[in-house]
């Protein structure tokens, strides 16, 4: 069955996949020592200030972006002067919020070239195509999502942070990661999307609970913290893993009280890929 959120398609060419597997480790392990101490660190102020200016409530005014797009195309050609040298000598959490930060705007790049649209499916390839250019590189959208980040930092947040133009993917937060205060910011992001009711709401009446399509999607993700051999009756490993991620993020009491009590169904929501356009709201 094809990705609702169009991940590449698996690759024959077995030097292809060596190639990633091979990179990520090496941008993973690589010891800083081996380089000259050069003092890098990945300058994410103009990216910081696009979102601030352009997004409202997670979502971006893209008309007026389009407009004023000069500073997120230069953030986007500085990193890509960035080498593996450089990324070598960054510590774990900042390697991680360069490689967040280069993917989100590079998703907001991507729909401001094919702006006006109303659905992001109506990109052709948009996560697919090899776009993004770093490290003297060039990675498709979903390589960056799936095989640098998902895959190789292995941190189950990233689901909440990581965005794909779609209503139904994460708001996108109105500054950029930041490696000194990365963990807290993952922290919010992940509490932000499990207790906003447009992507995951509970219905106590009915017993049951609408999950985002994300978690159905990314679902075995959640298993590594949050796993157990012995899910509930009626529930998957993932949805299990899933309900316990929600349940260490959320802090809106009543659906921690209906979480705990166990006595629901799930469900999903139905995938939106409308723009994550703002629209004003009607007076």
């Amino acid at each position: 069955m094809s990705s609702t959120y169009d991940r590449p398609d698996s690759d024959p060419v077995v030097v292809e996949v060596c190639r990633m597997i091979l990179f990520v480790m090496f941008l993973l392990f690589s010891p800083s020592c081996v380089f000259a101490q050069s003092g890098f660190a990945t300058d994410h102020s103009s990216w910081d200030q696009v979102l601030r200016d352009y997004v409202t409530n997670g979502r971006v005014r893209y008309g007026e972006l389009k407009q004023r797009r000069a500073k997120l195309d230069s953030y986007l050609e500085q990193l890509k002067e960035v080498t593996v040298e450089d990324l070598a000598e960054l510590e774990r959490e900042e390697r991680m919020a360069f490689w967040i930060n280069l993917y989100n705007a590079s998703v907001v790049r991507i729909v401001l070239d094919q702006y006006p649209v109303k659905d992001v499916e109506a990109i052709p390839a948009m996560f697919r195509t090899r776009t993004v250019e770093t490290l003297n590189d060039a990675f498709s959208p979903a390589e960056l999502r799936d095989e640098i980040l998902r895959l190789g930092f292995r941190d189950e947040r990233l689901v909440t942070a990581l965005v794909s133009g779609r209503m139904d993917s994460p708001r996108l937060a109105s500054e950029a990661f930041s490696g000194g205060r990365l963990n807290k910011q993952l922290d919010q992001a992940a509490q932000v999307f499990v207790d906003d009711d447009t992507f995951n709401r509970i219905e106590p009446g009915k017993k049951k609970i609408f999950l985002s399509p994300l978690f159905k999607e990314f679902g075995d993700d959640f298993i590594l913290n949050y796993g157990t051999a012995k899910p509930p009756d009626g529930f998957s490993e993932p949805e299990a893993a899933v309900i316990g991620f929600i349940l260490d993020h959320s802090k809106d009491p009543p659906k921690r009280l209906f979480l705990n009590a166990g006595r629901y169904k799930i469900s999903y929501f139905p995938p939106n890929s409308g723009l994550n356009e703002y629209q004003e709201p009607e007076k």
